[in-house]
């Protein structure tokens, strides 16, 4: 029984050595949604979470189709870097221009009633933007996705349970919500599916918070280099469900914000020298994002 005790606990050990190196080589492939930095969590984690979500080591990339329409191409050529301007929304599909909202600056004061939910691009918004992190609240997470959202327990308590959107939105009033995922979807289904699950999510928040603007932050663009070498994440995927999650604008009560507008270089990538990996902005350089918001507010 010895002996049979050592062989198990031998084949575990050097399993869990194998699926490490395989996350490990493929963290800017299959595993990217769920990579994060091993001082903040084991490489076999990422592993342990992705199958969670039915994502294995033999699971393929499949990438989405590259296919980009003209209006997308021409968008994308004249996407101005840094720009403070309102942005133009007369391609918001089915809305008249009669009935659209107009954006307006505000100060910070206009996010002590906001609420933020994202990925882990959202959670740097509140490690490295304290005008934000001190008066709005956060609910983000590392790897989340809309389907995480509208489906899962992943918001921590005080008590550390872990409960719903809708959970945790009970008894809580907002008046603005704002929304970035995107990045970890982009290997899961098509433009289109992303888009039904992101209407689910924001009809179920407009019942749960009849008073709230809820703001669609676009998907943040990677910046060259991964966009001319990765197959997958790349701006052409990318903006292919932005212009899906536009469509659920209806510059009433649900406005779609393109965040690239702030942090995008003259070629529409993510600026290079504001990210490190090519995803994620640096710290510094969160706060161009915050300027935009403040320019892009509806009162």
């Amino acid at each position: 029984m010895k002996i049979k005790g050592f062989f198990l606990i031998s084949l575990i050990f050097i399993s869990a050595i194998g699926l490490s190196v395989t996350a490990f080589y493929s963290k800017d492939g299959l595993y990217l949604p769920y990579w994060s930095n091993v001082l903040d969590r084991p490489i076999l984690s990422t592993v342990l979470t992705a199958a969670a979500d039915g994502v294995y080591p033999w699971s393929p990339d499949a990438p989405v189709s590259k296919t980009q329409t003209d209006a997308q191409v021409e968008k994308e050529n004249n996407i101005n870097n840094n720009t403070s301007k309102p942005e133009n929304t007369s391609d918001i599909p089915n809305v008249p221009k009669d009935d659209r909202k107009k954006f307006t600056t505000v100060d910070d004061s206009y996010f002590e009633d906001a609420l933020f939910i994202g990925d882990s691009r959202m959670v740097g918004l509140s490690e490295y933007c304290e005008a934000l992190d001190t008066r709005a609240t956060f609910y983000a997470k590392k790897s989340l996705t809309i389907y995480d959202i509208r489906d899962k327990e992943w918001i921590q308590t005080e008590n550390g349970k872990k409960i719903t959107l809708w959970e945790a939105l009970e008894g809580q009033q907002f008046t603005k919500i704002y929304i970035m995922v995107g990045i970890n979807e982009i290997g899961i289904g098509e433009p289109e599916t992303f888009r039904d699950a992101y209407k689910e999510v924001v009809d179920a928040i407009m019942a749960s918070q009849p008073n709230a603007i809820i703001y669609i932050n676009s998907i943040m663009h990677v910046n060259k280099e991964k966009n001319d070498n990765d197959e997958l994440y790349n701006n052409t995927n990318i903006e292919a469900r932005n212009e899906a999650i536009k469509q659920l604008a209806d510059e009433k009560k649900i406005f779609y914000i393109n965040i690239n507008e702030a942090v995008d270089d003259e070629e529409g990538n993510l600026n290079s020298e504001w990210t490190s990996d090519g995803v994620h902005l640096k710290g510094a350089y969160y706060e161009p994002w915050h300027l935009y918001l403040l320019s892009h507010a509806i009162v």
